[in-house]
């Protein structure tokens, strides 16, 4: 792997995936949800920037699901294994998958190097946001524009999100690399 992580442009097909949900042992593949909005959330239940945004994406994701946007939390963090995350997940609710990147092979292919850090794909199949949920940071602990939110509406009627990119905050992906 390169020292220097690329993020995906805005505008390029989503890299396909296949990875495992740590709660229900299912495969997930990006290509078999062609056609659909699909919210990937890189996720840490150790993060306290990620936790932040627990009960957003808990209260979302039904009323996502009935306008069919899928929400895909994704942990590559190195430190943190399948059975962790199951454990995180039950003691905070989540229900929705969470599915492990061991090796964070989907973190580098998207560029993803915070949680949260959320990537919006289009029903095209191209990346439509990528970056923050909202415009909370350690100097701002209120949210005054949710960036997400406004992406996904401007998806649902036909347009693209503006801004397509803002700057993720949170903690660092915890990567495993190889010698």
């Amino acid at each position: 792997m390169s020292e220097e992580i690329v993020p995906l442009p805005v505008g390029a097909v989503a890299h396909d995936f296949t990875l495992t949900d740590a709660l229900s042992g299912e495969t997930y593949s990006l290509s078999s949800l062609a056609g659909r909005i699909v919210v990937l959330d890189f996720w840490s239940g150790e993060c306290p920037w990620s936790r932040q945004y627990d009960d957003y994406f808990i209260e979302r994701a039904p009323k996502w699901a009935e306008q069919g946007i899928i929400l895909l939390h994704i942990d590559s963090n190195a430190n943190e294994t399948p059975a962790d995350i199951d454990e995180m997940a039950e003691e905070i609710g989540i229900s929705v998958p969470i599915l492990h990147d061991a090796g964070n092979a989907v973190a580098d292919a998207y560029g993803a190097v915070t949680t949260p850090q959320v990537f919006v794909i289009g029903a095209d199949g191209r990346l439509a946001y990528r970056g923050a949920v909202d415009d909370r940071s350690f100097r701002q602990r209120e949210a005054t524009v949710n960036y997400l939110d406004a992406a996904l509406a401007a998806l649902l009627a036909g347009q693209m999100p503006d801004p397509a990119e803002t700057q993720p905050y949170g903690c660092a992906i915890m990567r495993q690399y190889d010698d």
